[in-house]
């Protein structure tokens, strides 16, 4: 597993730390690669120190305002559509309405020649919220096709934390269903769609990394055949403990071996989260221990982690702190939200770099 740094209050000048994790887990030889500024689409960014303070703040707004400016122009260079995408497979839990398709945003940039590079969006248990339209501005801008999937409005829920919300494993009949649609259409490249996912959307995208199908998919189909997969997959603060940690339910249908896991894809799958993510048991270390929870996709994962972000530290207008029964593997707990621009705007260009690497 490779792990990313990019920035330490002991070492304000490392932008990019890559690790090798000990057979033990508890030590890791680090390579650290220095460097005291990067270029976040034309605005420089200096790391000088680390959280908001006199011209620390300045700073954090002209990248804010830096960053408005760009994806709004980047808006304006593509076409929007809102499509309907057929689910696959079958739902897994009783109380979630059965649908046969979710709806999505799709976004083509304009002036683009040839098959397009294309990443799915999937949401937070907040449901369609800003957030995916801040990173597809950017992706668009860099001639990425965008498709946002709405998995609650179909499904005639508000947001997560209603009853009959679809939980992770219903999910997944949207992920994969997205993929098959964008694979289908002769205007993108099949094999460069990749999926990218904010909380319990970005647990949905390591799942699909990880090789796990939705419910009552026969390995013999023609419309979703074990070839077809994304071609990477980028999770932001995903509540890697709930990954991991809830052995009951989500552990026991998406370990090796269960006939929903067909093996892991071999694709990247990249995670960012923050050190300060009360949504984990210990969100220092939770997040850097999945290569250890699932060997099998150990060389695929990286992960970094943003030192002082919390959970959805991209959401502008996030919601007062408050008890979230799904925090902590689904035992609950108190989930404090703050934006922070300056990690936005870094973890945006992040985002359009990873994709186009693929």
């Amino acid at each position: 597993m490779k792990i990313t740094r990019p920035y330490s209050k002991a070492n304000p000048a490392a932008w990019d730390a890559s690790a090798r994790l000990q057979d033990n887990g508890a030590k890791w030889d680090a390579l650290w690669c220095q460097r005291d500024k990067d270029v976040v689409s034309g605005f420089t960014v200096h790391t000088a120190s680390r959280r908001p303070s006199g011209k620390l703040r300045i700073r954090n707004l002209i990248v804010s305002i830096f960053f408005g400016f760009s994806t709004s122009a980047a808006s304006a260079q593509v076409t929007s559509s809102k499509v309907e995408i057929p689910v696959v497979g079958s739902k897994c839990n009783e109380r979630v309405r059965e649908v046969t398709s979710v709806w999505g945003d799709l976004r083509i940039p304009i002036q683009q020649i040839g098959p397009l590079s294309a990443v799915v969006l999937l949401h937070s248990n907040a449901g369609i919220v800003g957030v995916g339209d801040f990173y597809a501005k950017a992706l668009n801008f860099a001639g990425i096709a965008t498709l946002e999937v709405d998995s609650y409005t179909p499904r005639g829920v508000r947001n997560g934390n209603d009853w009959s919300a679809p939980v992770l494993c219903d999910r997944l009949q949207d992920a994969w269903g997205a993929l098959s649609f964008l694979a289908k259409d002769g205007r993108f490249n099949s094999q460069q769609i990749g999926v990218a996912g904010f909380s319990s959307g970005g647990a949905v995208a390591i799942m699909v990394g990880m090789g796990v199908r939705p419910r009552r998919v026969p390995r013999q189909n023609d419309y979703l055949p074990k070839e077809l997969v994304y071609s990477a997959h980028f999770a932001l603060y995903p509540g890697c403990a709930n990954i991991m940690d809830d052995r009951q339910r989500i552990r026991s249908w998406i370990n090796p071996g269960r006939p929903q896991n067909w093996g892991t894809t071999g694709k990247p799958i990249h995670i960012v989260s923050g050190t300060a993510d009360d949504f984990d048991f210990d969100p220092k270390v939770d997040c850097l221990r999945m290569s250890q929870e699932f060997p099998e996709i150990a060389n695929q994962l990286s992960v970094r982690m943003i030192d002082g972000a919390t959970h959805g530290f991209d959401w502008p207008n996030p919601p007062p702190t408050s008890y979230s029964s799904f925090a902590k593997a689904q035992t609950g707990g108190v989930v404090t939200m703050r934006y922070s621009p300056f990690d936005s705007a870094v973890t945006q260009k992040e985002m359009v770099d990873f994709f186009k690497k693929q």
